[in-house]
């Protein structure tokens, strides 16, 4: 280096007449104060030595040098203020930092010093992000764009609505990621992917955070940076490798299937990093997320498990399902309305146990189904075998990731959610699997980037599987068991108890026509059982049942009893001095109790009860339990 030219280290506060020759390595967005609406912007600068110095700009002075200060380029500055940093920054931003204003002179010089930027990163390969997942660590990744989703508004816990949009990245084994682009960064860089997409663009980003958002995912930060298509080997090389596998990557982006979740395959943690659930609460201050090894319970079999949600932000919707509409939370104007599943747990091991909430894959991991096999049972098979399913799936002790979440600064209590859902049958650990090229330079990863140019490349082996999403088969013995639960359930027996010949017959006399067409046999039969058992009187509900199921045994009763009904009260309602004109039902309810020559006075409720029971399909009615059918 020319003599003239100071190193970073060699500038001092109080210093004057000194030039420094730096290469600009990063550049965050401009950003407003938190105690002030001052705007400004960090950039960092390396020189020949790889030292680096935190510069600054603040308000006008950011659009005045937003077109000579890029990215990757070097100068010569001189004449910026220098100061002391603050000592609660000095570990994250050095000794000293510089301000840049209009009094600072600046100079491009034409050099490249793209190997010298590569040094400060340190790439972590995709499938190593899951080690650093809700932590503070700061991650460097390289990666090929192969799509984006649109963009959508969040809204924070703090009330504010932050603009996102993803965009999936993928790397040379063919391992994707969803990368999470935050406020500015949607108006700068994405905005630039978007147009340049058909390119695949190569980016480089630093200072990125892993989240266990929809499995393993990455996001921004405030002082993230990004190279898209840099003056980069080893970019210049992805370029190479994707021309030679852009049938597969084809097939990749077609198959969309890294929008359900991305990495699909995780590692059980090491031991020490479980936690007893008697000790989550004495942690959770300073610790959100925990890993817990137990059983899970299903406590409440009356809740929903799903709920109809946008496929762009899976907010809460109210329309129906397969509807294309405009979402009022992300704003995406051609949202669709699609079930997710959701369930309430218990979580219990040794120790004590916590109620949880899963949402999306984690419930449909616990349950063994998806959203669309849940709201199919929910609608039209009210009665079905979810609790065959609920009670496979409690049978294994699990491991599971869960996060706790404060509903404000104030609150005392924390809810609990389910991130994960690991089975016992995992045997690989992050702790025992360290990655050979951990640790590696940019420089040996090049060469090794090389290699894999020359061959070709398939997507790689399964680890374990985060959760059961859809399209993954249930594992062969449990699938076996559901199996053979729904069909003993479903198939003729000559020993049918009383809830399935009612049903049968509501089926029966559905498929003839007879009821309305928004009515469905289950429906039907589910809107008289609420009628029929109520609170507090068991007697009188047996009594309705075995009628009931008299009248479905009995065809020709039921179609007397019902044609008098239609005939007294057609649509209305009936009243305590029209029940005096059935004369069929008064013949009917007697027969109902062994002995039938007794007479019975009918209390009111039960006789309106009965009136709605007329509808429900019927085949007889036993002659020999009537000794006088025209008896009045």
């Amino acid at each position: 280096m020319n003599n003239q030219y100071q190193l970073i280290k060699d500038v001092h506060p109080g210093d004057v007449g000194w030039t420094v020759k730096v290469t600009i390595a990063e550049k965050s967005p401009a950003r407003t104060a938190k105690k002030s609406p001052k705007k400004y912007q960090n950039i960092i600068l390396m020189d020949s030595e790889g030292s680096t110095v935190q510069a600054t700009l603040y308000d006008h002075n950011i659009i005045s040098f937003q077109d000579e200060l890029i990215q990757g380029k070097t100068y010569l500055i001189s004449n910026a203020l220098v100061k002391l940093t603050n000592l609660e920054y000095r570990s994250q931003s050095g000794d000293t930092q510089w301000t840049i204003s209009g009094k600072t002179r600046i100079q491009q010089v034409d050099e490249n010093n793209s190997a010298l930027l590569l040094t400060a990163y340190n790439f972590i390969d995709f499938e190593d992000l899951e080690n650093h997942m809700d932590t503070n660590t700061d991650i460097s990744i390289i990666g090929m764009v192969i799509d984006t989703r649109p963009k959508r508004m969040i809204q924070t816990r703090s009330g504010n609505q932050c603009q996102v949009q993803d965009i999936i990245l993928v790397n040379k084994r063919l391992e994707t990621i969803i990368l999470t682009m935050w406020e500015n960064f949607v108006d700068n860089e994405c905005n630039y992917i978007c147009e340049n997409l058909a390119k695949k663009p190569v980016i480089i980003a630093k200072h990125l955070k892993v989240s266990s958002f929809n499995g393993v995912s990455l996001s921004t930060k405030a002082n993230s940076s990004f190279f898209i298509d840099g003056p980069f080997d080893i970019v210049e090389h992805f370029k190479t490798w994707a021309k030679k596998n852009a049938e597969t990557l084809n097939n990749i982006m077609s198959e969309k299937c890294y929008l359900h979740l991305t990495p699909s395959k995780i590692s059980l943690p090491n031991k020490s990093k479980y936690t007893d659930i008697k000790n989550i609460q004495g942690l959770q201050k300073t610790q959100r997320f925990f890993w817990i090894k137990g059983k899970a319970f299903v406590k409440v079999l009356n809740q929903p498990f799903w709920y109809m949600s946008c496929d762009n932000c899976n907010k809460v919707s109210g329309a129906n399902c397969g509807d294309i509409y405009q979402c009022v939370y992300c704003k995406y104007p051609n949202s669709k309305a699609a079930p997710r599943a959701k369930v309430y747990l218990q979580l219990m091991d040794s120790t004590g146990y916590i109620n949880a909430t899963a949402i999306g894959e984690p419930a449909e991991s616990f349950l063994l189904c998806n959203a669309n096999t849940l709201m199919n049972h929910s609608v039209s098979n009210p009665d079905s075998n979810i609790i065959d399913l609920i009670r496979l799936a409690t049978e294994e002790e699990k491991t599971f990731y869960i996060k706790a979440i404060q509903q404000n600064e104030e609150a005392t209590e924390f809810k609990y959610e389910l991130l994960f859902v690991l089975g016992s049958d995992s045997t690989v650990t992050a702790g025992n699997q360290q990655s050979k090229d951990k640790g590696k330079s940019p420089m040996v990863e090049d060469e090794q980037s090389q290699q894999m140019d020359s061959k070709d490349v398939t997507p790689p082996p399964a680890k374990r599987s985060l959760f059961q999403t859809p399209e993954t088969p249930l594992p062969t013995k449990k699938k076996t068991e559901i199996a053979e639960t729904v069909k003993r359930r479903s198939e003729d027996t000559c020993d049918k108890d009383l809830l399935q010949l009612i049903l049968g017959s509501a089926k029966n006399y559905g498929d003839n026509g007879n009821l309305n067409a928004d009515i469905t046999p289950n429906k039907f039969i589910v809107d008289n059982c609420k009628n029929i058992y109520f609170a507090s009187h068991e007697t009188t509900a047996i009594s309705a049942s075995w009628c009931l199921m008299l009248l479905a045994s009995h065809p020709e009763w039921q179609a007397r009893a019902r044609a008098e009904v239609l005939e007294i009260y057609g649509l209305r309602f009936s009243t305590a001095d029209t029940l005096r004109s059935l004369k069929t039902w008064t013949q009917i309810t007697p027969r109902t109790y062994v002995h039938s020559g007794e007479q019975y006075s009918i209390p009111v409720p039960l006789s309106f009860f009965f009136l709605l029971l007329t509808i429900v399909d019927a085949n007889h009615l036993d002659r020999l339990r009537s000794e006088s059918p025209n008896r009045r």
